[in-house]
């Protein structure tokens, strides 16, 4: 399985680093095909890796139960030894590996990515070969993180991935495609280095004390289970922490970069943006801070997810109604639904973190499918705007199919996949506080109000088609969804409906870890934790 991973590391690095990115404006007419090919072997892969996944024993990995982190499948080459004090040596190293949450997520991003080649066949006539070549780096940047189980690498790839996504926005983006690249690069730039002081804390402390790889998150999850930060200091850490994750989920009200990203990006960058990378916030606050710092998360993490999780589910869902731009109003719901992940995530037990989870990969086939649909028609007509379109369902029966189908999912109806997400996130965090979740449940109903009146106004009623180069759209050529354009959407859609219907299958993929970050908080534990480490701090104080 090693050799599966390493492959999707390098075939979309090779694509689009070498094949790509160098071979210049001559191979622009092959590029597509190139992206086309390498992005459907890395989904083949991640396909089959994730079916190999299943197959292996209910293991905790090399470190043992005592880890919250446990990846099952692992890859570790020492590549720094260095001598400390009093004979301790402190190595780093290349430490790969899979655990069940980063399987699903590396599936979600394989085939989001095929889906932006296939979207993107037609929309992108200009610079091809380096377009195709970002995107594909930016795919390798999104797996890197996702399997990454040493620290120093995961902020690697964490940060690598703004780099070709900044191009994607900056060089074929809209209007205000500059603006927006340098706002939304400083915004998340400006986070990740607050974060990156939190993860040099962790990792200096527990080198400090004796740790011999303090840089690999399982070792490092097992050593502060054992030897806990002071609370003060696991409060601190945790604000740095999340200064970066807070800015890339994005929370209010840290978001004010992503709408304006969203409506200048391309079609291919808005899909992977709300698809994969909002969720690397989430997958950070999963991997660093619920199974590292506990206590911090019970005394300020928990107030402060539900806080502002609950605000901005309800104040993205109330920007989201006022929209008169369909693109700009899906970016606004991604704010909504991602305030459901941070309270699914922070309910701190095991109903609320898989609901957290599931809620991440559900947004991001159902978001996806929207910008995909979106971009369908913006390169119909030119133009996103309510105002200026109705009655499409007249027009483009198919298209008008899926998005009734994808909004549907958005909004959480039974039977689709949005809905066991948002049910467990709401029911763990009803275990916890139910103030806070009776809040977030608003989202539900401002949801289905937004994406319904926007299906009313652009799909059904009297067909109303903007001119098209001075003539109405009755007299072009306006197709309904063709081959490619059906290849994108199909294989989301099928997910969405199987999840929906049997969600099981990936609940059981994910729940040994996420178990083994809930066995954390189970009963007054942590409580306890709490107050035996106030009492160890104030005798330390006492003269």
């Amino acid at each position: 399985m090693t050799s599966l991973l390493f492959m999707l590391l390098l075939i979309p690095l090779a694509a689009g680093g070498l094949l790509l990115l160098f071979a210049g404006a001559s191979q622009a007419r092959s590029a597509r095909w190139i992206a086309a090919v390498g992005s459907i072997a890395v989904l083949a892969m991640s396909l089959a890796l994730a079916g190999q996944y299943r197959q292996l024993p209910q293991s905790s990995g090399a470190v043992g139960v005592a880890s919250p982190v446990q990846p099952k499948v692992e890859f570790r080459k020492p590549w720094l030894t260095m001598a400390g004090e009093e004979g301790q040596r402190m190595t780093l190293e290349f430490h790969f590996g899979l655990d069940g949450v980063s399987v699903a997520m590396i599936v979600l991003t394989a085939l989001l990515t095929v889906a932006c080649v296939l979207i993107s066949w037609e929309a992108i006539r200009e610079r091809e070969s380096e377009f195709y070549a970002a995107l594909l780096i930016l795919e390798t940047g999104l797996i890197g993180v996702f399997c990454a189980f040493d620290a120093v690498l995961f902020y690697v790839f964490f940060e690598l991935t703004l780099i070709p996504l900044f191009f994607l926005i900056a060089i074929w983006g809209g209007p205000q495609r500059r603006y927006a690249a340098v706002k939304f690069f400083l915004y998340t730039l400006a986070g990740s280095l607050v974060t990156l002081l939190g993860l040099v804390t962790l990792v200096g402390s527990a080198a400090a004390s004796g740790l011999a790889s303090p840089c690999s998150l399982p070792e490092l999850a097992a050593w502060y289970r054992d030897n806990p930060l002071p609370q003060a200091w696991q409060i601190g850490v945790f604000l740095a922490l999340s200064a970066g994750f807070l800015i890339k989920v994005p929370v209010f009200p840290f978001h004010t970069w992503l709408p304006l990203a969203h409506v200048e990006a391309p079609t291919a960058g808005s899909v992977l943006l709300a698809g994969v990378l909002l969720k690397l916030g989430t997958y950070g606050f999963l991997r660093l801070c619920l199974p590292m710092l506990p206590m911090a998360c019970l005394a300020v993490g928990l107030p402060m997810a539900a806080i502002l999780g609950v605000v901005g589910i309800v104040y993205g869902s109330l920007c989201a109604l006022v929209q008169r731009d369909v693109k700009k109003l899906v970016a606004y719901s991604s704010v909504a639904h991602l305030g459901f992940c941070m309270l699914g995530l922070f309910a701190l037990n095991s109903e609320g973190i898989t609901g957290g989870v599931l809620q991440m990969i559900n947004h991001g086939l159902s978001t996806g499918a929207l910008f995909l649909i979106v971009g369908m028609f913006y390169d119909r007509y030119h133009t996103r705007m309510v105002d200026d379109l109705g009655g499409l369902a007249n027009r483009l029966p198919l298209m008008a199919a899926a998005m009734v189908f994808v909004s549907m999912a958005s909004v959480g109806l039974p039977g689709l996949n949005g809905f066991p997400g948002e049910m467990l996130s709401l029911a763990g965090m009803f275990r916890r506080n139910s103030f806070y979740a009776a809040a977030g449940a608003l989202g539900l109903v401002l949801g289905a109000w937004y994406l319904l009146t926007m299906l009313q106004s652009v799909f059904f009623g009297p067909l109303k088609e903007p001119a098209l180069g001075g003539e109405s759209a009755a007299h072009h050529s306006v197709g309904d969804l063709s081959l490619r354009e059906l290849g994108a959407l199909a294989p989301i859609a099928i997910a969405i409906l199987l999840i929906g219907v049997r969600p099981q299958p990936l609940v059981d993929m994910i729940r040994p870890d996420v178990e083994a970050v809930a066995r954390l908080y189970e009963g007054r534990r942590a409580y306890t934790e709490i107050a035996v480490a106030d009492r160890s701090l104030a005798t330390e104080q006492q003269p």
